[in-house]
């Protein structure tokens, strides 16, 4: 019987490898002009004062959520990611694990997310967590990739691209809402929003090129694999100019009810 990936392993490796790199690619992937930072901040309300940032990454929701009348705490394991925050903008930076943090139980505004959902397991400790220490009111905003709504004509690039990695990006979580239904009963959140965007990255050079690849969690494709991978997409940059690949996105929005009208239903 083989044993189970681990993922705590692979993510601390991956990250003290390459702090900076999820953001790299997210920051350069646009809707309408828009990032997905950008669409996941205009989750929370201009009245909240205090915003964690859970799986922080590098910095860039914090950035993106600072307001002069606002404290935004980013919170992340990795110690490498975290000093790259700091030395990027000043900010409260906590190195701490999303499932047991170090904060007064109802006290923060709202909790925010990008791609951490699908990281941090299993998502009813996170959920958990985040219900301890938002105010009834609070939200809770978080953004998962997923398959929908890519466009056909999207997909053609991204088959190509798997075809040569001969393996799909994978995560420790599910990617969609069905995955969170049961995690979520019990802890106080209610759903209220579950909407989908599709984002864009170009790819016009190796460098991009190489980028795009070594953002992906692949924890079981070789170097060999993701160097087709690359050359592909090189190969094709130089045939037809740059290349778009799509990467479709979901963000949930979750309430925090009051204890006097809390039910079990998502």
């Amino acid at each position: 019987m083989s044993r189970p990936f681990d993922w705590g392993a692979y993510l601390k490796a991956f990250h003290g490898a390459s702090p900076g790199i999820t953001e790299a690619v997210l920051s350069r992937t646009l809707s309408g002009g828009h990032t997905p930072y950008r669409w996941l901040a205009r989750a929370v309300s201009p009245r909240a004062e205090l915003v964690v940032d859970v799986a922080c990454g590098s910095g860039a929701m914090v950035r993106e959520l600072a307001r002069p009348s606002r404290t935004v705490i980013g919170v992340d394991l990795a110690e490498s990611e975290l000093r790259l925050a700091a030395q990027r903008s000043p900010g409260a930076w906590l190195c701490a694990d999303a499932r047991a943090l170090p904060l007064a139980s109802g006290s923060v505004d709202a909790v925010v997310s990008s791609m951490g959902a699908v990281v941090i397991q299993p998502a009813r400790a996170l959920f958990t967590e985040v219900g301890r220490i938002l105010k009834p009111g609070g939200v809770f905003a978080f953004t998962a990739p997923t398959v929908l709504p890519l466009h056909p004509r999207d997909l053609a690039t991204s088959v190509g691209l798997v075809g040569r990695l001969r393996s799909l990006p994978r995560f420790p979580g599910p990617t969609e809402i069905t995955g969170y239904v049961d995690a979520l009963v019990g802890t106080g959140l209610r759903k209220v929003e579950d909407a989908r965007e599709r984002y864009h990255f170009e790819v016009a050079t190796p460098e991009d090129a190489a980028l795009v690849v070594g953002a992906l969690y692949l924890p079981t494709t070789t170097s060999a694999r993701r160097e087709a991978a690359i050359s592909w997409l090189v190969e094709r940059t130089r045939k037809e100019g740059p290349v778009r690949l799509s990467i479709a996105m979901r963000r949930f929005v979750v309430l925090k009810q009051p204890e006097a009208t809390r039910d079990t239903e998502l």
